[in-house]
């Protein structure tokens, strides 16, 4: 079993963002409004995108993770924020 994890330099261990038996992998993060926001690639159906949401002391909101997409992602999704928007972006495999 893979597991995807986090390591958050103030709180300097790792916890699971997503513990579900299947592959997951390319992960990456982002500080958006006191929350962290966690993209990465998974398995668990085919290739897909999932998201999670993690509050700073660690605590994981999504403990499953939010599906965002199913295809062929051949990259792991970047995120940006610019004050007022947020943007998830990957390359699908087409």
């Amino acid at each position: 079993m893979e597991i995807l994890k986090l390591c958050l330099i103030f709180v300097c261990s790792d916890f699971p963002i997503c513990d579900h038996e299947d592959f997951q992998y390319n992960p990456s993060v982002i500080f958006v409004d006191s929350l962290y926001y966690v993209f990465w690639s998974d398995f668990r159906y085919s290739a897909s995108i999932y998201a999670a949401r993690v509050k700073p002391d660690g605590t994981v909101i999504d403990t499953s993770g939010q599906f965002l997409y199913h295809g062929y992602p051949i990259s792991g999704a970047r995120a940006a924020y610019d004050n007022q928007n947020f943007l998830a972006v990957f390359r699908d495999g087409c």
